[in-house]
């Protein structure tokens, strides 16, 4: 099931986090986010009343930035993050967004894959956007 992300899932966001990239944004990033900022949509996928991924967005008038998109690596691979992510796609065309931006690591080339077939097209390379490594800026029009 998805639905949006609450406060009492913070804690699950945080362990898939550090489980698929060894860091995370921060409890206190993911709390302003869902109670403060009202640009913010974030989405949690559930299997069996377990969070096992999110997605969250910024959408600001017609543009919206991805902010984070991880799924628990024993939930990869099974279609579910593009469940999620269409989902997402789908509720911010609701919003009359009409661009997503991404970022998304040179040496991830499993995500990489998935947003090119969501119809995602690489932009432009951001240096050094995660310290030591670049990122591919991809952008779709919805």
């Amino acid at each position: 099931m998805i639905r949006k992300a609450k406060i009492n899932d913070i804690k699950y966001l945080v362990r898939i986090e550090k489980k698929v990239f060894t860091q995370s944004l921060g409890e206190s990033f993911l709390y302003d986010e869902l109670s403060l900022n009202p640009f913010a949509h974030y989405f949690v996928y559930e299997l069996n009343k377990e969070v096992i991924g999110y997605i969250g967005f910024r959408a600001i008038d017609k543009n919206a930035e991805m902010m984070n998109f991880c799924m628990d690596p024993e939930y990869q691979g099974q279609g579910l993050g593009y469940e999620l992510l269409k989902h997402s796609m789908d509720y911010l065309k609701a919003l009359n967004v009409t661009s997503v931006l991404l970022e998304v690591r040179k040496s991830n080339k499993t995500a990489q894959s998935m947003y090119e077939k969501f119809g995602f097209v690489k932009s432009h390379i951001r240096k050094d956007y995660y310290q030591t490594e670049d990122a591919f800026v991809y952008i779709k029009e919805v």
